[in-house]
């Protein structure tokens, strides 16, 4: 059965297990925050020591659309469902076009009796290492230059990092390279960027920071901000080089 409320993980769809699964709810979640703060010597107001988004979860209820005396395909039901929620993955729900949150962990509930043929059940999706929801496709800019600048729509509410490739076509190998954005640098030195090689300046579904130089992880030749981390609007992206290239900024907008 096709559902007006819709989820898919892993590019599979919920509803598509078995025709006597409903959905009946969903919930994109909101990410939870972490503010705490000191009171100030003047005796008024507070300072802020930690500001940080902590998890975000998403869930779906849902039921089965099968008469109680059939208790052997309602328990296969439930455990297809169960099987599909057993993974991580990208998650997609209605009402979240064009839009994705990637799932670190899946809480299934209990099914209790399910002799209750209009019983619920919940399924918990937890994003931890991205508590939000990403945009689907990316804002890109590109540019061919050794020094220069390129612009980025940068979409969302939130702040989130930028993605950055250099393809060096100049023939001879690039040592040194720096990039900048929203205001913070990541240098680096002594890469031996080959002249065909790519410098790639990127983030996993895991959020964290990698930096290649080809096959070759540079990361411990890199100096300056501990990420390329900018707020939505249009940013300006540049990169200083000793040598000619092609720069690429790529960036998955963050929603709430």
């Amino acid at each position: 059965m096709i559902l007006s409320r819709r989820a898919a993980l892993g590019g599979i769809q919920m509803d598509e297990l078995h025709e006597a699964i409903v959905i009946r709810g969903i919930d994109p979640g909101t990410p939870q925050r972490t503010l705490t703060g000191v009171s100030r010597m003047s005796g008024a107001g507070q300072r802020v020591t930690e500001d940080r988004w902590e998890t975000l979860e998403a869930k779906i209820t849902w039921a089965i659309d099968i008469p109680k005396r059939q208790m052997a395909a309602r328990r296969r039901i439930y455990e297809m469902v169960t099987a599909w929620a057993g993974r991580c993955g990208w998650l997609t729900l209605s009402g979240m076009e064009g839009r994705r949150l990637f799932v670190d962990k899946v809480i299934v509930g209990g099914h209790g009796d399910l002799w209750e043929w209009t019983e619920e059940y919940e399924i918990t999706l937890r994003a931890y290492n991205v508590p939000f929801w990403q945009s689907d496709l990316p804002s890109q800019a590109s540019g061919q230059m050794s020094a220069g600048r390129v612009w980025l729509n940068v979409e969302g509410e939130v702040e989130s990092p930028v993605d950055v490739s250099f393809q060096n076509i100049s023939g001879a190998t690039i040592q040194n390279i720096s990039v900048s954005a929203g205001g913070k640098t990541i240098a680096l030195t002594g890469i031996g960027l080959g002249g065909t090689e790519t410098l790639t300046i990127t983030h996993g579904e895991d959020g964290l920071l990698r930096i290649m130089a080809g096959s070759r992880s540079v990361y411990s030749k890199y100096t300056g901000a501990d990420d390329l981390i900018v707020s939505p609007g249009r940013v300006a992206v540049d990169v200083s080089s000793q040598r000619a290239g092609i720069l690429t900024a790529t960036n998955w907008g963050r929603w709430l």
